[in-house]
């Protein structure tokens, strides 16, 4: 019974392995094939017989001076930024107030019913109330009204997960400082946000990652071109008469690698973070 029970996990294992290594080579295709396209003219790629030759034209015409994809990164970088530093900013005191100061019920059930509310919202029923709304704020069209639009879209979840990692902070310590006769403010800046640093850290990676991604609202609300962020600026290059298969690789290519970098840092500072506090306890 040993034996056929050994053989069994085995056989499972086996399936197990086999069907994560399926996933990660499914995964890995699509990537591997924009990184090769972004090296090749549009020539090869239509070409009905495969022939790589390596080039950076896609590149230097991307990143070319009259184009607007360089201003469409920095868009996109300052959204992002601007997001994740407003978001964390607002949701840190209000996740620690949801926690620990135990607020009534007619201030929490409103974050609540947001939280649960915008996500199974299609964001496209909200385009009309937002769009007056910016426009009545001399905000369209800019960088500020979309980074407010970021914000109001993943500001209730991140409350939340703030929320939920301040819960899991033993309570003994923000009575101990209270007893020492440190104020509310003293304990949030200086004993329970240190502590919650990696609960941030993931929540700063998923709203950056939402903010970059985010293509409905960037082409609904700006006019294009220099104003748009990077991903409107990917689909600008899919024309009626014409697709720039090469350049919209590379484009891909170069949007991906600053969320990869962000993501790769601050996931060391999480594990790093969440294994100090393992040692601690």
């Amino acid at each position: 019974m040993t034996k056929v029970k050994i053989v069994q996990k085995s056989k499972i294992n086996f399936f197990l392995e086999l069907s994560i290594l399926i996933a990660i080579i499914a995964t890995l295709i699509p990537i591997i094939w924009i990184v090769i396209l972004a090296f090749l003219p549009n020539k090869s790629i239509i070409n009905s017989s495969f022939d790589f030759s390596f080039w950076l034209g896609n590149f230097r015409l991307l990143l070319d001076p009259s184009q607007n994809f360089v201003r469409q990164i920095f868009n996109s970088l300052t959204i992002t930024f601007g997001t994740m530093i407003l978001t964390l900013a607002i949701g840190a005191g209000s996740g620690y107030s949801l926690s620990k100061l135990k607020p009534p019920k007619w201030a929490t059930t409103p974050v609540f019913i947001l939280a649960s509310f915008l996500p199974i919202v299609p964001p496209i029923t909200l385009v009309p109330g937002i769009y007056a709304t910016l426009t009545n704020l001399h905000l369209l069209g800019s960088i500020t009204g979309l980074i407010l639009i970021n914000t109001v879209f993943n500001l209730p979840f991140a409350i939340l997960m703030i929320k939920s990692y301040f819960d899991q902070i033993p309570e003994e310590l923000r009575e101990a400082a209270l007893v020492d006769g440190a104020p509310e403010r003293k304990i949030f800046f200086s004993v329970l946000l240190p502590l919650a640093k990696p609960g941030f850290g993931a929540v700063g990676i998923y709203v950056a990652i939402m903010a970059w991604n985010e293509f409905l609202m960037g082409l609904i609300m700006t006019t294009g071109g220099k104003a748009a962020p990077l991903t409107v600026g990917i689909a600008s290059l899919v024309q009626d008469y014409e697709i720039t298969f090469g350049q919209m690789s590379a484009a891909g290519f170069v949007a991906a690698i600053p969320i990869i970098v962000l993501t790769a840092v601050a996931s060391r500072q999480i594990v790093s973070g969440l294994t100090a506090g393992a040692v601690k306890s």
